[in-house]
């Protein structure tokens, strides 16, 4: 299956200014971006994909988790828009990750920068409580890099995943996703 990409706003804001500010963040951070994000930010700086479905765990393991539920990768934040939500979120996520995404409802997509699990993205469900308090201490492990996350969205049978990402009035915005693994 073709992957594609199309731009969350009205085109595509790119390239160098993107590299750029990438660098001047790891400097100021210390951070360092995993290299398959980093291309990716560059090459398309966020942007909606298709296929666009994954599988999120809603409960830890420990409290019975195996109920999986289908959600919508919408969108790929920019990267503007991934450090300004990152530092929205603040103490709600764990030290050294960033929110790269969303679904359309409370699930944020979260890329991991610590040592331990480095470039690993996750599913965590939104809400208010401080990382590590009893309502909230719970990553959904979705992949072990970017680009293995984005290489396993797919679409179901009935094509939901395509219905709710094509618009014909942006077709000529859409481009072929081509992505490290």
């Amino acid at each position: 299956m073709s992957r594609r990409i199309s731009p969350v706003g009205q085109g595509w804001e790119a390239g160098e200014t993107v590299a750029s500010a990438i660098s001047s963040w790891e400097q100021s951070t210390g951070y360092t971006m995993p290299a398959d994000y980093r291309a990716f930010l560059v090459d398309y700086n966020g942007g909606r994909p298709y296929p666009n479905m994954f599988r999120h765990t809603a409960l830890a393991p420990e409290e019975g988790g195996a109920n999986p539920t289908e959600h919508f990768v919408d969108p790929f934040y920019s990267w503007d828009r991934t450090a300004e939500r990152s530092h929205e979120l603040g103490n709600r996520l764990p030290d050294g990750c960033l929110s790269i995404g969303a679904d359309p409802g409370l699930l944020e997509i979260v890329l991991s920068l610590r040592p331990e699990d480095f470039g690993a993205v996750y599913s965590w469900v939104r809400n208010w409580a401080s990382w590590g308090s009893a309502e909230n201490n719970h990553l959904c492990p979705q992949a072990s890099s970017f680009g293995a996350f984005v290489a396993a969205l797919f679409d179901d049978d009935e094509k939901n995943g395509y219905g709710y990402w094509h618009t014909p009035r942006r077709e000529s915005l859409k481009r072929t996703l081509n992505i490290q693994i």
